[in-house]
């Protein structure tokens, strides 16, 4: 078993804490050392890893922590199937992992824990999940083509927008930020829309 860090070069004496390190463990549960694929892909994404601990668990040092459940998952999913972008899986992944290790009481832009930005992978990331218990059961099973149609038909342009840039990983925030509104604002309105393609099912 070993410990690697990130970035590869990582000497504590010369960086000290001008650097927060990932630290992945390369073996898994049963022994087997987990492809080494999945942990050069953490390297392109590392800042954004960094941030996403900072924004969501309120502490950039538990980076390591996320990241490793993270990595951990896909190769218990994936094996050596990387795939085209491991990169955009291991933060997808560890962008799930986060929210779950958050605490509940402090979310602020999650408000009904409708994480659409958390798609998970049925068929191969071919449809919609959500994680908030009341919505569960009906989003689970809307394929993605059908739902995004939806979207186009009965959503103004900013809700297609906003739906796209949740599939591709963005947050409330971030997306309120690209939009020019508040994210709560962003947030109902959709969660609203959703309700609406729902009931036509």
């Amino acid at each position: 078993m070993a410990v690697i860090a990130i970035p590869f070069d990582y000497d504590p004496d010369r960086d000290g804490e001008s650097v927060i390190p990932i630290y992945l463990n390369d073996t898994d549960e049963n022994g087997e050392t987990i492809c080494f694929g999945w942990l050069e892909a953490v390297v392109p994404i590392q800042e954004k890893l960094r941030a996403l601990s900072r924004r969501v668990l309120g502490d950039v040092w538990r980076v390591s922590e996320v990241t490793d459940l993270a990595i951990h998952q896909l190769w218990r999913q994936y094996g050596e199937d990387l795939g085209c972008n491991p990169s955009f899986r291991v933060y997808r992944t560890a962008k799930r992992a986060a929210h779950i290790l958050e605490d509940p009481g402090g979310r602020e832009h999650l408000a009904l824990n409708l994480s659409l930005d958390a798609l998970e992978g049925y068929r191969r990331d071919a449809l919609i999940a959500d994680t908030a218990d009341t919505e569960r059961g009906y989003l689970t099973n809307l394929d993605i083509e059908w739902f995004e149609k939806k979207v186009r038909e009965m959503g103004r342009k900013s809700e297609l927008d906003v739906y796209r840039m949740l599939r591709a990983g963005y947050d409330w925030h971030e997306i309120s930020q690209r939009i020019g509104e508040r994210p709560n604002t962003l947030h109902r309105r959709f969660r609203r829309l959703v309700r609406r393609i729902a009931d036509i099912m």
